[in-house]
């Protein structure tokens, strides 16, 4: 999709200046849509694989999604959108049969993600990617067929996940402050789980692989897996022990840590943006493949302010008024993002 970058780059400086809207991407041209329905309204105007760029703002989510699209956000950590605003989805996005491929970056989700599709039917080759979910993610919903090859990256999960129904899943360099239920086969790498329950185990499910994550929970129960058969490889955890279910494979973990000695700034159990999760010691807990535990770890390393792949509007400036020839002085920077 690189290819489509040129003309969103120039498509995103109008859309920071004129407010809310949706640039629709399609083999015949660009159509822009405005206000708090530009998104549904690209929506329904696109054709499979079609691109969707939405700027900074509030946005309603269509009622469904039922075709394979790429969606692009400004972001949602407010220091590095400070020229776009938060790209901000309001409600639950609701992802149907027929949406083989769907990619979204870089936005806020007020509710919840859900595949929810007939039993005849399978989902494949879901992305989410540089965003925030702060309702749940639930796949297969409602559902008694699989879907398959999603993939959690570089994000931040707020509510619980459900993988029931969900194969050949994987989560990589994520935030994930709640549980994860219907776990099974599923591949779990350079991950920070937050739990602050005592109540219930973090993760629930059998032949998981775990590897590189750091498992800051505030209770010892928390911090682990009910279910069997988890492999466990390299993981940092705050406990003497951790709950690794029953017939599990353990090497290389980091047991009984400081958490003061973990992040160079975090005190709480929760995701904060004003913490630094960079390690104090990255020399000290080191993964399977040679680099640091965590998120800035393993082969996806966490891209600071989360910044989507797309180009991305470092600077704004626009004169209140124009000069004595009528002319606007307008300064844009704008960087290119490799991944």
């Amino acid at each position: 999709m690189k290819r489509l970058f040129l003309i969103p780059m120039f498509i995103g400086i109008s859309m920071t200046i004129y407010g809310q809207k949706a640039a629709l991407h399609t083999s015949s041209g660009v159509k822009i849509f405005n206000g708090s329905n530009a998104f549904t309204n690209a929506h329904n105007a696109a054709s499979s694989g079609d691109t969707i760029y939405l700027s900074g703002g509030t946005f309603y989510a269509p009622t469904q999604i039922a075709k394979p699209l790429y969606i692009y956000g400004a972001g949602h950590y407010l220091d590095s959108t400070q020229a776009t605003g938060k790209t901000i989805i309001n409600g639950d996005l609701i992802i149907k049969e027929h949406t083989d491929g769907l990619h979204i970056e870089g936005i806020q989700l007020t509710g919840t993600f859900r595949l929810y599709f007939n039993a005849q039917d399978t989902v494949q080759n879901i992305t989410i990617a540089y965003s925030r979910i702060n309702g749940n993610i639930e796949l297969g919903y409602g559902s008694n067929t699989n879907s398959n090859n999603f993939v959690l990256l570089r994000s931040v999960v707020i509510g619980n996940v459900d993988f029931t129904r969900a194969t050949n899943a994987a989560v990589f360099n994520s935030f994930l402050q709640n549980r994860c239920t219907g776990s099974n086969g599923i591949n779990y790498e350079n991950n920070i789980w937050f739990f602050s329950s005592n109540a219930n185990t973090a993760i629930i499910g059998d032949n998981n692989i775990f590897k590189n994550n750091i498992f800051f929970s505030q209770y010892q129960y928390s911090s682990g897996v009910a279910g069997n058969g988890n492999q466990f490889y390299n993981n940092l955890f705050l406990f003497p022990g951790a709950s690794y279910g029953g017939s599990y494979t353990t090497n290389g973990n980091y047991l009984n840590v400081v958490p003061d000695s973990v992040f160079v700034s975090n005190t709480l159990y929760s995701f904060n943006y004003a913490s630094n999760y960079h390690l104090k010691h990255p020399n000290l807990y080191i993964g399977t493949d040679g680099t640091q535990v965590g998120i800035y770890g393993g082969i996806f390393p966490y891209k600071e302010g989360a910044v989507p792949s797309n180009p991305h509007i470092r600077l704004k400036n626009i004169a209140p008024t124009s000069d004595a020839n009528g002319n606007l002085q307008i300064e844009f920077k704008i960087s290119a993002q490799d991944e």
